[in-house]
């Protein structure tokens, strides 16, 4: 169900208004049979005070609640972009770990 065919043809509707969300890092993930729940956690820095240096911490930015045919659909599109990214060269997979490539330009 999650490609369901039927819902792949109905037309999209844009919505501007709908704001981006930088994430540096997925953070909590849980499935608990119905839902995939995922949090996305951006590093900020701390202000800094006379007292103490500035330091880093993970934000959560955003959090996602997926019906599981959302998820299905989610993870099987991302395989196909994995799949794209490492037949372009941009990441390798080894062991099942997705690694980055550093290109020289």
């Amino acid at each position: 169900m999650a490609d369901n065919p039927e819902t792949k043809k109905l037309p999209v509707v844009p919505h501007h208004e709908v704001r981006e969300t930088f994430a540096d890092q997925v953070g909590f993930i849980i499935c608990d049979g119905s839902t995939l729940k995922l949090d996305f956690e951006a590093v900020r820095m701390t202000e800094p005070t006379s007292q103490t240096p500035p330091e880093k911490q993970r934000h959560v930015v955003a959090r996602l609640a997926l019906s599981m045919n959302c998820a299905i659909d989610l993870i099987n599109q991302i395989s196909r972009l994995a799949e794209e990214l490492t037949k372009s060269g941009l990441i390798k997979s080894e062991r099942g770990q997705v690694i980055p490539q550093n290109k020289s330009s």
